[in-house]
């Protein structure tokens, strides 16, 4: 029944018109932040040790601004979900960085696209399924109908959905190799044993060492993607190169990297990026909890 439920909203919202969302996000965002103690200590936190120089005003202006953000993303749900592709495709004004994935992908090096949670997330993923034949690496939901749902709506732009298991993997490394392109997460804190701590804005991060790995076993080009939201449901997107360091056999310098170009992707505008996501939960023996 949950489902059910969850699709028959994401069918109410999908008929609001393109700039509802943000609109509505700008005036429930504050109430959003009020109402959400967890998430709002978090964002707070998070602010604080990524930016010790700014001011507590200003970074309690910036906690509101990502509240409005993650509500849009909330409300924009039901466009991603059952607008048609090509509408969608249409509410892009910009894809800066664009030249650079296409040589990639014409060239056949194969093109790893490393997409943090900025901005409008869902949509980048449903915009680079015009990349033919792409591959996106997703966390499974628990409930299979959830999961059936999901790739039902995900992957109707022409990409696949591949788990994040050892199988989902496998078929990214085989995908890379063939010189087609790949969509990673970057910035989700790993399960034990699948990262390592790095640096990212200064404060030591359980970082994954996917990414890296795929880098330098495939020799594929590696770039970081973000779509930036604009008023009146409008959207850019942003291509950035990634290092080279990323395919470095140093692990530490490669894991720096990825948390560098995440820090790179946040410099876009700081109030899109999901600060609400607890990615310094895990913490190196023998330091106190990050958000006790």
């Amino acid at each position: 029944m949950t489902v059910y439920l969850a699709k028959a909203l994401l069918k109410l919202l999908s008929w609001l018109p393109a700039g509802a969302p943000y609109w509505l996000a700008i005036r429930l965002g504050g109430l959003w932040m009020r109402l959400s103690p967890t998430k709002r200590h978090t964002t707070l936190r998070n602010l604080e040790r990524c930016f010790p120089d700014m001011p507590a005003e200003q970074r309690g202006r910036l906690a509101r601004a990502s509240f409005v953000h993650y509500a849009a993303s909330v409300l924009e749900a039901g466009h991603n979900w059952y607008w048609p592709v090509k509408k969608l495709e249409a509410r892009c004004d910009e894809v800066v960085g664009r030249d650079m994935l296409n040589d990639a992908i014409a060239a056949r090096r194969g093109a790893m696209v490393l997409a943090p949670h900025f901005g409008a997330w869902e949509y980048l993923g449903m915009y680079l399924q015009r990349i033919r034949e792409i591959a996106i690496l997703y966390k499974p939901p628990d409930d299979p109908r959830l999961d059936q749902a999901l790739r039902e709506r995900r992957e109707r732009g022409g990409g696949i959905l591949l788990p994040t298991n050892s199988q989902g993997v496998r078929a990214l490394f085989a995908h890379l190799r063939n010189g087609k392109g790949a969509g990673v997460l970057p910035d989700q804190e790993p399960s034990r044993g699948q990262g390592r701590f790095a640096p990212f804005f200064g404060v030591p991060a359980l970082t994954g060492v996917l990414a890296p790995r795929i880098a330098r076993k495939t020799g594929c080009d590696v770039f970081f993607g973000v779509c930036e939201r604009l008023p009146g449901g409008r959207y850019r997107i942003h291509i950035l190169p990634g290092e080279d360091a990323i395919g470095s056999e140093e692990l530490d310098a490669a894991l720096a990297a990825v948390n560098r170009g995440v820090e790179a992707c946040i410099a876009i505008d700081p109030a899109q990026y999901l600060w609400s996501y607890r990615r310094f939960k895990t913490r190196p023996e023998g330091e106190p909890p990050f958000y006790a």
